[in-house]
This record gives C-alpha cells, sequence and structure tokens, in this order.
C-alpha cells in the first residue's frame, strides 16, 4: 500500500498541473512585488510534502492519507496564484483541507491513546511486579520503588527514598559506582546481592541492572532483583531427589550412562565401568561418540531425547543392546546390556529370534506396568509357542503357599505341593523356580515333550530376564519404602507423615467431610531404654506400632514424629469417634507388651484435633493435638499423686 503512495502523489501532482494548464486561465503576476503571498504557499507545499515523507516511515495510513490530502490541497493552493479557475476547483481544494487536517487529528489522537495505554502497561507492571523494582541515581541514591520492594525489605516507600543502595544491601564484591562505569549502551548487568530487610533479615536476590539513559549519559539505574531463597530450597530438594536417583542408578547390575545433548558422559556407574574397562574419571565429561563411535548411531541418539529408543550395538566386538530413557535438562539415560553370548546363542535358530523379541516385550511390559497378573496372562501363549508347549502356568507365593496367578490350557491345582530347587523336568513339566533374595517367590510351569540343552538354556535366561526384572523392580520400590518409612517401626516417617496428612485435609476440604488428628506420646518410655538398653525399647517400639496397627482401619495413616512419638490420620471420623477409638486402644494396651519372654506395661498420653474445627493446616492441627496431649499427660500424673 505505501508503495502506491508515490506513484498516486506524482500522478495527482501532474494532473492538477495539467488540469490548470487546460482549464485555468494564467494570470500575469509579477513574483517579485508579490513574493510575500507566493512564499507562504511555497513553504505550506513543502512542509506539506515533508510531512509525506515523515509519514511514510510510520506503520500508520490514517496520518498518511491525511498528509497526501493536505499536500494535495497545499498544491491547489499553489496553482491557483498563477491560474483562474472556475468555482468547483475551490470546492476540492475545502474538501482535500478538510479531509486532511481531520485524517491528521485522529491520526495523532490515536497515538495519544496508544501513549497512554503503554503508560498505563508500564505503570502497572511497576506496580503489580513481584520482584522488587528500585530506581536509583547514578549515585546509588534511590528515587522510587515498587510495592514489592516495599513488602520484602518492611520500609515504606517514603523511608525508601533519600537512601542509598548500599544502606540496604550488603556490601558486594563489585561497588554500584563500579558497576554502573562498566555499562555499555542499553547494557544490562546481573548480580547476586544480598539485602537487609528493616528487621534484620537476610534476602539474597537475583539481581539485574538496567541504565536509563538521557542522551548519552546515564540518568538513573532500574534495578530489578528476585529473591532467590525458596528457589535456593527448591534447588536443595533437587539435590537430594538428584543423590537418591543417583544411589539407585549407581546399583543397576547393568551398564548405565548419562549422556548429555552434546554426547558428553555426564555419569557413568559402576557396572558401566567394569564392562568398558576404564575408570569413571576416564569417562567423565568425554564424548561418548569420539571413544564408542560403534556403540549406537547418533541419529539414534538425537531421537531418544523424544521418545523411548531401543538399539543394537557393538563395543569392542561384544553385542550390546541399548535403551535410551529421556530425562530432563536434555539428558538422557542410555542401558547396555551386554547380550553377546546371548546373542550367539539366539542366532544359530530363527526361532530364537521370536523367543528373545517376547523377552524384550515381556520385559518391557513389566517394567511400565508393573509385576501383575495381566501382563504374564498376555504373554502365556506367547510363552508357549517359543517353548514348544500348550500348557503353561505361574503360581506366586501368597501367605506361604504357592498359589495359581495364572495358566493356559492345561490342567493344574490351584496350590502348587512340589516346589523345584533349580530348573528341571518332571512328569513333562518344566519347572523354573523364580528367586528373590535367595527365596523363591513364583513358579513357571511349562509343558515339555523332549528336553535338551537349548531348552533348558532359554529357561535359564527367561530365569534371569524374570528375576533381573523383579530385582529392579522391587529395589525401586524399596527405595520408595525408604524414602517415606521409618527404619526402626515401618510405618511412616515425619516428612512422609506430613505429607500425607496435608493431602488428607485438602480432600476432606474438598468433599465437606471430617478428619481427626491423634498425637499420641508414650510415658516414661525413658525408663524402659535406661534399664533395659536400647536395643529392647526399640523391640518394644515395634511391638507397641504393630498393635496399634492391628487396631486401626486401612484408610487410617500411622507415623513417627519423634522417638516415642506418633501421629495418627482418621479420614472421615469426627471427635466423638476419635475418642472411642482412643479409649478401644487404652484398653488393648492395658494388657503388657511382651518381648523376649518380658511383659512390659506401655502406657500412653494422646490429644485429639479436628478438622476443620481446631485448625485447616497441618501446623495447626499439631499445634492443638500436642497441647491436648500435655493436658492428658499432666492430668493423669495428677490422678496418680492424688491416689
Amino acid at each position: 500500500m505505501k508503495k502506491l503512495i508515490w506513484p498516486v502523489l506524482l500522478v495527482g501532482t501532474a494532473f492538477l498541473i495539467i488540469y490548470s494548464f487546460l482549464i485555468g486561465t494564467p494570470l500575469e503576476i509579477h513574483l517579485a512585488t508579490r513574493w510575500e503571498i507566493a512564499l507562504p504557499r511555497v513553504l505550506f507545499l513543502l512542509g506539506s510534502f515533508l510531512l509525506n515523507t515523515l509519514f511514510s516511515l510510520t506503520g500508520s495510513y490514517v496520518v498518511l492519507f491525511g498528509s497526501v490530502s493536505l499536500f494535495l490541497g497545499a498544491l491547489m493552493n499553489l496553482l491557483e496564484f498563477f491560474f483562474v479557475y472556475p468555482p468547483l476547483f475551490y470546492a476540492v481544494k475545502l474538501i482535500f483541507y478538510v479531509a486532511g487536517s481531520l485524517l491528521l487529528l485522529i491520526g495523532i489522537f490515536r497515538v495519544f491513546l496508544k501513549l497512554k495505554r503503554f503508560t498505563l502497561m508500564f505503570r502497572g507492571l511497576f506496580e503489580e511486579n513481584n520482584d522488587m523494582v528500585i530506581y536509583y541515581d547514578p549515585s546509588g541514591k534511590i528515587v522510587d520503588v515498587n510495592p514489592a520492594a516495599e513488602r520484602f525489605l518492611g520500609y515504606t516507600r517514603i523511608e525508601l527514598l533519600g537512601k542509598t543502595i548500599e544502606e540496604i544491601s550488603k556490601p558486594a564484591e563489585e561497588k554500584v559506582l563500579f558497576q554502573i562505569l562498566n555499562f555499555s549502551q542499553n547494557g544490562i548487568k546481573t548480580l547476586e546481592r544480598e539485602f537487609l530487610s528493616k528487621d534484620g533479615r537476610t534476602i539474597l536476590c537475583e539481581c539485574k541492572l538496567v541504565p536509563v539513559y538521557e542522551g548519552k549519559k546515564i540518568a538513573m539505574i532500574q534495578e530489578i532483583a528476585r529473591p532467590i531463597d525458596d528457589i535456593r530450597k527448591i534447588e536443595d530438594q533437587i539435590r537430594k531427589e538428584r543423590k537418591r536417583f543417583l544411589t539407585y542408578f549407581n546399583n543397576i547390575p547393568v551398564l548405565s550412562v548419562i549422556l548429555r545433548e552434546d554426547g558428553t558422559v555426564e555419569d557413568v556407574n559402576e557396572a558401566g565401568c567394569k564392562l568398558l574397562g576404564v575408570n569413571r574419571e576416564q569417562l567423565l565429561n568425554k564424548n561418548w561418540f569420539d571413544m564408542f563411535h560403534e556403540s549406537f548411531p547418533h541419529e539414534t541418539f538425537e531421537r531418544s531425547f523424544k521418545e523411548k529408543m531401543v538399539h543394537e550395538g557393538r563395543i569392542d566386538g561384544r553385542v550390546i543392546r541399548w535403551v535410551f530413557i529421556p530425562l530432563e535438562e536434555n539428558r538422557v539415560m542410555v542401558t547396555g546390556l551386554d547380550i553377546t553370548e546371548l546373542k550367539e546363542n539366539l542366532t544359530s535358530l530363527e526361532s530364537d529370534k521370536k523367543f528373545y523379541q517376547l523377552l524384550l516385550d515381556l520385559s518391557k511390559s513389566l517394567l511400565s506396568l508393573g509385576w501383575n497378573d495381566f501382563v504374564f496372562k498376555q504373554y502365556l501363549s506367547p510363552l508357549g509357542e517359543v517353548f514348544g508347549s500348550k500348557s503353561v502356568a505361574l503360581y506366586e507365593k501368597k501367605n506361604g503357599n504357592f498359589v495359581l496367578t495364572a495358566s493356559l490350557n492345561g490342567s493344574f491345582e490351584e496350590i502348587l505341593s512340589r516346589i523345584p530347587e533349580d530348573i528341571d523336568c518332571e512328569n513333562e513339566m518344566l519347572g523354573i523356580p523364580l528367586e528373590y533374595e535367595t527365596e523363591t517367590f513364583a513358579v513357571l510351569l511349562i509343558g515339555c515333550g523332549k528336553t535338551d540343552e537349548r531348552l533348558f538354556e532359554m529357561a535359564r535366561l527367561l530365569k534371569n530376564y524374570l528375576e533381573l526384572i523383579y530385582w529392579k523392580l522391587k529395589g525401586e520400590e524399596r527405595i520408595l519404602w525408604l524414602a517415606e518409612r521409618d527404619s526402626l517401626t515401618g510405618v511412616y516417617n515425619r516428612e512422609a507423615f506430613e505429607n500425607r496428612l496435608a493431602y488428607l485435609i485438602n480432600l476432606s476440604k474438598r468433599y465437606n467431610r471430617k478428619l481427626s488428628f491423634v498425637f499420641i506420646d508414650l510415658d516414661d518410655f525413658k525408663r524402659i531404654n535406661d534399664s533395659k538398653g536400647h536395643l529392647v525399647g526399640d523391640r518394644v517400639l515395634k511391638e507397641f506400632v504393630n498393635r496399634l496397627t492391628s487396631l486401626l482401619r486401612k484408610s487410617d495413616v500411622v507415623g513417627r514424629l519423634g522417638g516415642d512419638e506418633f501421629g495418627i490420620v482418621l479420614p472421615e471420623t469426627d471427635r466423638t469417634g476419635a475418642e472411642i477409638l482412643m479409649k478401644r486402644i487404652e484398653e488393648h494396651f492395658r494388657e503388657p507388651v511382651l518381648v523376649d519372654g518380658e511383659l512390659f506395661s506401655v502406657n500412653f498420653s494422646y490429644g485429639i484435633s479436628v478438622f476443620p474445627e481446631d485448625g485447616e493446616s497441618v501446623k495447626e492441627l499439631l499445634k492443638v493435638a500436642d497441647e491436648r496431649m500435655y493436658m492428658n499427660k499432666f492430668s493423669k500424673k495428677r490422678g496418680r499423686e492424688n491416689v
């Protein structure tokens, strides 16, 4: 559109000049004597032309068309100085003037509206910003602050104005003036600064210093300070989670390596170092593809950041099965299993490929869905095919007996009478015991006509795969259990218990239901530790928890809050229900606890708080229950003294 303006303007100018020569009557004018009339018209025409040039650079078509209209009107105004026109000519000139003036006024009005909006937007960002925004002059004297700065620092705006930035912050390694002197044009400096609040607290902030210029001179500095104490806490939590992950990572019994996006090795586990025959320090921060370019293609590695990939490659002549698991922060965990011997055995027969694919599919299903009957029911038929059998069954140990959990064809007993100690074939039935920590947890039975070394080799391979997967799944469960449970009693530790309590509070709030919390403190338990020793005391605690949990519902939650302090969460239970339960528990514990052939009396005091009457947060419920527990303990003590 802008490209058409100048041709249209040129055509319009040419038309008016030609029209003037054809229609207008020339006037004999002496410019020397009439220059005071001609000069303003020439200047007006020149000014309107400059407006066209200026507004053609903007994005507003309104002011551009207005300036074009004024230019045509100014041209007609100049031409009428030399020609006499019919009356219609003057009416058209007036239309050009009026239209151009209106369009320019509208355009200028729109510009003012936009400036007003920008001002309101800037003020809103300044006032509502959750980060501290502080303006100060080059000497460091504060000239303005936003409400967030008042909130974090505890000062009022009036108290902050006139102070220097160094009065409200700890000395930095680089002084503010030094920072300012090193600003480049429109440059931004980033640093960490510790601010001092009015009450003496230290607030660590990540700051950005933005210079505000008047010409080439710095007029003031805008400092945007973001408190990062909470961020540091989150970073600490992430470090703890990473430490937990690395514990699991280093205990994986197969090669595992974490690679960054550029192929650099971030970490490798002990099994990986052993398989690769190198020390961990020799691999860290080295490029994987420079050292093991035959392991897997770079294209597969790049795709693994978006999806889980599996690839078969080689390292020093050994065949490795690689599994790629995408992680956060543009990293991927690559797990490699040495399948050289397995590959050599399976490549001899085409049917072995089918067996290996079955192992892989079964492994992926178990790893993704967990060890359950549903998965095995899907794979009993494929297992029968690769072993050349029509009857397959899985028995799992439950309550001391091996119970049938999944079967295909054949007639199988509900409870297995004979448990094989090792892989064997009896009565045309191949028995494969699955062990975990030297104890058999399941038995797989597969019908077999004739036995040979290949059949036993397949059975051993299947046994190893299933035991490894079970070991991995149980290891993950164990890590999660250790993270949430008290190592002595097996109930929730304090952190996990409070998280569970917070979750149940939110659930009760959502569905408008009651929830009771009970705080229990054992009376004179120190006497047992002092007289019988801590080992006996620990056994008494375990027996106390065992008996306590046996009296509760499955939905109730128990946690150990301290040495001899425990908490119970009773969902959908009011104060009356909680009192009835605690009276029943007290009555139950009137019978002494038997530990190592010796009887111990275990007494306790308790306090009950109820959501939402006594509070709507974990902290409030704990506080009220704790106070009531001490009142209960004190009343029992006074009762004993009065006896």
